[in-house]
């Protein structure tokens, strides 16, 4: 049953892995046109004056930027992973190095969090409420979609 089980690690690993490297490979271009596709429909949402959307771009921007080189590390241990994968690594060296992306991923959700708070502070109290709802709309709306 252990070996079974390291079976299915190794594959789901090797699935992650490759669904990772897809989406590490979109193209600069189609990541920018989803992301000002995402703050449009944000500011229209939310309402936001231009100079809060000035405020947000800035704000995002600098996280991005300071992010760079924190992703690029995560993007060096994720090809660890799939070059240990690749060359027949046991599951347990497998999951060694998988294990190694958790603080980096753990920073990058800090720098986000961050960014996200300082936004947060630069809304009024009624887009702050309709964020919030917001928030709640979309968790029911995945909630009712992982029980399908």
């Amino acid at each position: 049953m252990t070996s079974r089980n390291a079976l299915i690690f190794l594959i789901s690993s090797a699935l992650s892995a490759g669904a990772l490297m897809a989406a590490e490979g979109a193209s600069a271009q189609n990541r920018q046109s989803t992301h000002e596709g995402f703050m449009n429909r944000f500011s229209n949402t939310l309402g936001l004056t231009a100079q809060q959307q000035q405020g947000a771009k800035a704000i995002f921007k600098s996280e991005r930027d300071a992010a760079r080189p924190v992703r690029e590390q995560l993007l060096g241990e994720r090809k660890a992973v799939r070059d240990a994968i690749h060359s027949g690594k046991s599951p347990a060296e497998v999951q060694q190095l998988a294990k190694n992306e958790g603080p980096t991923l753990g920073q990058l959700a800090g720098m986000r969090a961050q960014a996200f708070a300082k936004f947060y502070g630069e809304l009024t109290p009624a887009q702050q409420q309709k964020l919030a709802s917001v928030h709640r709309e979309w968790r029911e709306h995945r909630a009712a979609r992982s029980q399908s």
